[in-house]
């Protein structure tokens, strides 16, 4: 995502925690999450401004967050992002967002989102921690 975020004047930020946070899940599909989250935040910026990834984890639960401090979501329209075919691009197609809260959903976790005009977004994401390498 650091080219088209170099192409856009964007920049990433990573926060992440220092030790490792381990959970059940699928690389690919993770990956398809966190590109679909950065994209979109990228996208957001209007050819300037910053995108956020950190990480934290408590006893239970490992914590990624994905934040922008781009246009925002309307109220509006809140309610159905995630819906499937739901899109507010020119060429979007509405299935990126829903393929995530099912990823997730299937991984056992959480997404979620806030955001408020003008001034950004930032998407949640938990997954169950797991305290022990099962060998």
């Amino acid at each position: 995502m650091q080219s088209q975020a170099n192409l856009d004047n964007v920049s990433i930020n990573f926060e992440v925690a220092k030790q490792p946070l381990l959970c059940h899940c699928s690389e690919h599909q993770m990956k398809q999450v966190f590109m679909n989250i950065i994209k979109n935040a990228i996208e957001s910026l209007d050819n300037h401004g910053t995108v956020s990834v950190s990480t934290y984890c408590t006893d239970k639960s490992v914590f990624i967050t994905i934040a922008d401090n781009g246009t925002g979501i309307p109220d509006d329209i809140k309610d159905k992002l995630g819906q499937p075919f739901y899109t507010t691009k020119e060429k979007g197609t509405g299935l990126g967002l829903m393929s995530c809260y099912k990823i997730i959903d299937e991984h056992n976790g959480k997404i979620d989102f806030t955001s408020e005009v003008g001034k950004g977004t930032v998407f949640s994401i938990e997954l169950p921690l797991i305290k022990e390498i099962i060998r």
